[in-house]
């Protein structure tokens, strides 16, 4: 069976990477940093979400020598001229999700512009340490309240126009397929198939 490192902690993130990669028939082992009691991280200090995707991916394909998938991925409010983007992760630093999902509210509460997209870039280090890069994009509105619970980050505050509801109101049965991190991951696996062979 073939190895996969995902350069994560978020134990979401590896359980969506799971189960698209189940759904797509991929019989990958999945290691991640707590596999090796690593709570190290890198210095994300790209500018845009392909540079910090390679720059996780690459940080530890060179340290454990196992092919390497990282994503980068946020939130960009048009509003607020694509914030908090590359920053999503680290806005309002230890604050709570739903903390930071009412500010974000509570800052567009007059505001009649609530367009939004979800954007990942996946970076993938191959065997032989070639980088490749797949990248995702949903559009959607900003909430003017929190709904749903099946979802992690900002997925409350999302709503995809054509349901009228959150990511996190529809759940992982939308996400794992129609999700800025399953259309990219979809798009790294359909790479994935065609030149990986057991």
């Amino acid at each position: 069976m073939k190895k996969l490192f995902i350069a994560t902690g978020n134990k979401n993130k590896v359980y969506e990477f799971k189960l698209i990669f189940d759904e797509l028939g991929l019989d990958i082992e999945l290691l991640c940093p707590k596999d090796f009691n690593d709570d190290t991280e890198p210095v994300e200090d790209g500018l845009t979400f392909e540079e910090n995707a390679i720059i996780k991916a690459k940080y530890y394909f060179d340290k454990y020598h196992i092919p390497t998938i990282a994503d980068d991925s946020g939130m960009c409010i048009e509003f607020l001229n694509g914030f908090p983007g590359i920053y999503s992760a680290r806005f309002m630093g230890s604050y709570s999700y739903p903390e930071k999902n009412d500010a974000i509210i509570k800052i567009m509460e007059d505001s009649p512009n609530r367009n939004a997209t979800f954007n990942c870039v996946v970076a993938y280090i191959d065997e032989e340490g070639v980088t490749h890069t797949f990248e995702g994009i949903n559009h959607g509105t900003i909430a003017y309240k929190q709904a749903g619970s099946e979802g992690f980050g900002f997925d409350p505050l999302f709503v995809i126009p054509e349901y009228n509801k959150t990511e996190a109101e529809l759940g992982f049965a939308y996400k794992n397929k129609y999700s800025h991190r399953a259309i990219a991951t979809k798009k790294f696996a359909e790479y994935y198939k065609d030149r990986v062979k057991d």
